[in-house]
């Protein structure tokens, strides 16, 4: 159960609108307003008072000459010293892969177009002379 004294420090510290409070205490805050109204009334009243106050001040716009006081003092960009380097070895790192590509388009163009092995040039040899009528006796 809540005193007044409880009721009017929360309300000091949370202010006059009860539903900012926090929710474990609201039930005890609407049980005390329900059986002190008029003692309730009066402490938010004066919180809800400063509540507005507080509510309706608005930060005044920073004027023109503050705001170019403000950027002519501020550091001028740099960019992070890892971003040259970075550069630097892309650039190297791009020439490589290029060059391992083209390595390897050259062994699969190269595997496509030569025969390897004994057995191709066999194999090979034989579809050239498929269209001859020759039979082909013995191992091979």
């Amino acid at each position: 159960m809540m005193d007044l004294d409880r009721f009017a420090a929360l309300a000091e510290a949370y202010g006059g609108d009860v539903s900012r409070w926090p929710a474990d205490e609201r039930e005890d805050a609407t049980l005390l307003m329900s059986t002190t109204p008029e003692a309730a009334a009066t402490v938010l009243a004066r919180e809800s008072d400063l509540d507005w106050a507080l509510d309706a001040w608005r930060v005044p716009a920073a004027s023109a000459n503050l705001q170019a006081a403000i950027l002519a003092c501020a550091p001028a960009e740099r960019a992070p010293p890892w971003r040259g380097w970075l550069w630097r070895t892309s650039l190297g790192a791009g020439l490589m892969a290029a060059g391992v590509a083209g390595v390897m388009a050259g062994v699969v163009v190269s595997g496509a177009v030569a025969p390897i092995g004994e057995l191709e040039v066999i194999t090979a040899a034989v579809s050239a002379y498929d269209t001859l009528d020759v039979d082909l006796v013995g191992d091979v």
